[in-house]
């Protein structure tokens, strides 16, 4: 069977579908991950194979003018809209070129499942992790609704054959989703001879994912600053950490190491509350003071301070003092760390991507129309 994956180009979304992509290839299956350039580079370090959709589109070149990154708690569908408008002409053309069985995508890339319901192609749609409260994405598709309806161009797109969830059921799992146990991937390191020691102090790991948010958005510096005063061994990884300057002692700056690797050895997970970073920190059953700084990050946070696993500091009172109480609030009291280890176990319960793999076979075969050895295309 020949997988086609379409993702915007944003790291943290490829991240969350190698799993399912790797499954589907160990099982003798042939796949082909269509992204801009800007991602193709991601895709072959993850062992896949690219094929390079809407030139340079970026998120940051598309980011609507005049609205802002940080604060920004509404859903901005508008992004995702125009990498669509970007890509559209170029996964059409490959998938009649390539001629896949089956289109897998995710929620907010709107280019495949249109190629895929132009060509009689059935596609699977994957969440990332904790989905977008259902009402928060009607409100957020309603707005950009002119603009789906001109990169549609009148085309009635197939519902998903099947739709993959990887958010633990206990934390509001997709209406009719396919559970799949989420798998952290974050590329690979070699393993520094200090993470396998036992730290003499709790480890806390901070983290503002993979996004380069703009100077003065992020908080990688209000959590080191905060930190700081706690009887903590603090590392500082991810988008931006080359940027902080006089890191105090007791402060290790990392290039990458995944999180999957990290975070069992930590004690408390601060980061911006991206899906792919609070689902790391789910599986690997630890506590999490979230940062939120944009889009869905809120209601990430809320979701997971609800259910008992972290706390959050809000936006505009980020600063060193708010994280060193939080913080502390969360390293002192047991019941984080048991909330957070109950989860991740639900999550070690759900069904293994090479589960699912074999389930999206089984569907693709039977939804999937033949004619003779060609397609049905529609206009």
């Amino acid at each position: 069977m020949r997988v086609l994956f379409t993702m915007n180009p944003a790291p943290g979304h490829l991240f969350s579908m190698v799993p399912l992509a790797w499954a589907l290839h160990l099982r003798g299956d042939q796949v082909l991950v269509a992204v801009p350039q800007p991602l193709h580079q991601q895709v072959r370090r993850a062992g896949l194979t690219a094929a390079v959709v809407g030139g340079d589109a970026s998120f940051f070149e598309l980011w609507p003018s005049g609205v802002g990154l940080g604060g920004n708690e509404e859903l901005d569908l508008d992004v995702f809209v125009a990498l669509a408008e970007r890509t559209r002409d170029d996964i059409d053309a490959l998938v009649r070129a390539w001629r896949p069985d089956l289109v897998v995508t995710e929620p907010v890339e709107y280019a495949g499942p249109l190629a895929a319901t132009r060509a009689g192609v059935p596609w699977v749609l994957q969440h990332w992790g904790l989905p977008v409260p259902e009402p928060v994405h009607r409100a957020a598709l309603a707005k950009v609704e002119p603009r789906l309806s001109g990169l549609y161009g009148g085309v009635t797109v197939d519902p998903p054959a099947l739709t993959v969830d990887t958010c633990p059921p206990s934390l509001g799992a997709v209406r009719g989703g396919t559970p799949m146990r989420y798998v952290p991937y974050n590329a690979a390191c070699t393993i520094p001879d200090w993470l396998l020691e036992t730290p003499d102090r709790p480890r806390v790991c901070v983290s503002m994912g993979t996004v380069p948010i703009p100077e003065g958005v992020d908080g990688l510096t209000a959590a080191v600053l905060g930190l700081r005063e706690l009887d903590v061994e603090v590392v500082v990884s991810g988008a931006g950490v080359h940027n902080l300057g006089g890191l105090p002692g007791g402060v290790r700056r990392i290039g990458w190491i995944p999180h999957n690797q990290l975070l069992p050895g930590c004690a408390l997970f601060v980061h911006h509350g991206g899906s792919g970073s609070s689902m790391a920190a789910l599986t690997a059953g630890r506590p999490q003071l979230l940062m939120p700084q944009m889009c869905d990050q809120f209601a990430i946070a809320e979701r997971l301070t609800a259910a008992g696993a972290a706390r959050a500091v809000p936006f505009a009172e980020r600063c060193a003092e708010a994280v060193r109480i939080e913080a502390a609030k969360l390293l002192s009291d047991d019941g984080y760390h048991v909330r957070a280890a109950a989860l991740a176990a639900e999550i070690a319960a759900m069904p293994s991507p090479s589960a699912v793999a074999d389930l999206i076979a089984r569907t693709a075969q039977v939804v999937r129309p033949r004619v003779d050895d060609g397609r049905p295309v529609r206009a």
